[in-house]
């Protein structure tokens, strides 16, 4: 299924202005909100697979609560019948290495507006960026300005690393500069958890990213970490210091060469490079990521002389800071207990509840982790409602993206056999099941059900099947967190 974006011309809420660029996952347009009276950018996901829906969720939840000058900001998740968009900041901007260099001559006189790059980028499909991408007669950086556009960046990406996210594609076409020298940071399609409540077994071992600015353990296909997108960063300055990439050459080349050798430093290659970002950049593109300096290091270095941390830099500090987890034993034993009585076969649901901040996520994430201690065989599928989003059966859907992303990591016959009588009419509900390979496959029995309601009833029967002959192979907790954000058919299924 896909949605012609070309034909596209809003909904009774959004009216369409013009677009404002297109990739092979999504069209950006320039649209007016009538409900918030703003102009907004909306995106909109052109291909409406089963696997580009659940890309295009986990893009939109991956900022759900993070508010940060230097992160472009997200508003709300919208799907009407077969369209999904979500609406964003629309940021004026230049992209960042032509502001870093200097090179770009009256950049705002033309009300250039870029948007965030639309294409998920993947080993497979990623472009290279060009060799010389600044190279040429442009003068010599301005160090101080480039100082300040590189820890603007830094405080971004600290407060995203902060709020448990890697990026995994930061490049110089994911970051704009604002007509004030704001730096933003773009396209989230690649953002992945640094610790999920569950391991993701359907990640497999393949490399996501851009080549040219993905780190050596990254193009090995292994599990990235914030030092991964610090090695991005360094990829970036590199190229902001010389005007050329750290690695030249055919794709192959430069991923071969990132395993073996380390980079040849910016000072050698322009002679004028202060010390300081010299010895930042190296250290920043070791092949080892754990001689690679950390978030709060860079952030110290980047800002020199200037003083005391800026007041966004202090938020990313605050947000990264896990507290000890402390007391609430009674607690904890409440929910070991209640998890015991399921090994008698007997379904038990919990509602945790409390004010606001009293910490009641915390207290759920520890007994999972407590959980998955004592019980390795103990599968958590964990899902969220999410106040800015409008969507069928929004208290459910993230539990069935887990669903969906447990399933597909199962060996094929493994899956199949779970599976119901009625699970395409399941899909129905939510298409992102079909991500699952023996979903894909399965033949319908029956005929269609034009009636929603007997569609819904033969949907909760698949799924109340579907998760009974999981939890008879396996021991099953369903984890919903802020679940005062469901819906009324949500409730109902």
């Amino acid at each position: 299924m896909s949605v012609e974006a070309d034909t596209f011309e809003g909904t009774d809420r959004f009216t369409i202005r013009r677009c404002l660029g297109a990739g092979s996952f999504g069209t950006v347009f320039e649209a007016f909100d009538r409900e918030r009276g703003a102009t907004v950018a909306l995106k909109l996901l052109k291909q409406g697979d089963p696997a580009a829906i659940y890309r295009f969720k986990k893009e939109f939840r991956a900022l759900a609560d993070l508010t940060h000058p230097n992160l472009v900001e997200l508003y709300e998740l919208m799907s009407e019948g077969e369209r999904w968009f979500f609406t964003m900041e629309l940021v004026d901007g230049v992209p960042f290495l032509a502001h870093a260099r200097g090179n770009v001559r009256s950049p705002f006189e033309a009300n250039t507006v870029i948007t965030p790059p639309l294409r998920l980028t993947e080993l497979e499909t990623a472009d290279l960026a060009p060799v010389a991408r600044c190279a040429g007669a442009a003068p010599a950086p301005d160090w101080n300005r480039l100082r300040s556009r590189f820890r603007q960046l830094a405080e971004g990406l600290f407060a995203l690393h902060g709020a448990g996210r890697v990026h995994r594609d930061i490049k110089p076409e994911n970051v704009l500069v604002t007509r004030d020298g704001r730096v933003v940071i773009l396209d989230f399609g690649l953002v992945a958890d640094v610790t999920p409540v569950w391991l993701d077994r359907s990640s497999g071992l393949h490399a996501v990213g851009t080549p040219a600015y993905m780190s050596p353990e990254q193009a090995r296909g292994h599990t990235t970490r914030e030092s991964s997108d610090w090695y991005s960063v360094g990829v970036m300055l590199y190229e902001a210091l010389t005007g050329s990439l750290p690695f030249r050459g055919e794709t192959h080349d430069i991923l071969d060469r990132k395993q073996r050798s380390e980079v040849v430093p910016p000072r050698e290659r322009a002679p004028g490079v202060p010390d300081d970002l010299d010895q930042l950049c190296c250290q920043l593109l070791r092949r080892d990521e754990d001689e690679r300096p950390s978030g709060a290091e860079v952030l110290r270095r980047l800002r020199g002389s200037e003083g005391a941390p800026s007041p966004s830099m202090e938020r990313g500090i605050r947000s990264s800071l896990r507290a000890p987890f402390v007391g609430r034993r009674e607690q904890l034993n409440v929910l070991h207990e209640a998890f015991a009585r399921t090994k008698e076969g007997r379904a038990v649901i919990l509602l945790v509840r409390g004010p606001s901040g009293m910490g009641k996520s915390t207290l759920i994430r520890r007994f999972l982790e407590e959980l998955a201690e004592r019980e390795p065989g103990c599968v958590v599928l964990a899902g969220r409602c999410y106040e800015r989003e409008s969507m069928p059966y929004k208290a459910l859907d993230s539990l069935i993206d887990a669903l969906s992303q447990y399933l597909k990591a199962l060996p094929p016959y493994e899956a199949e056999a779970l599976l119901p009588r009625d699970v395409l009419t399941l899909a129905r509900l939510f298409p992102v099941l079909r991500r699952v390979e023996a979903v894909s496959r399965a033949r319908r029995k029956g005929p269609e059900i034009p009636d929603s309601q007997e569609l819904r009833r033969r949907a909760v029967g698949a799924l109340r099947e579907l998760l009974a002959r999981l939890s008879d192979r396996v021991s099953l907790v369903l984890y919903i967190d802020d679940l005062q954000w469901g819906d009324v058919d949500g409730a109902a299924l």
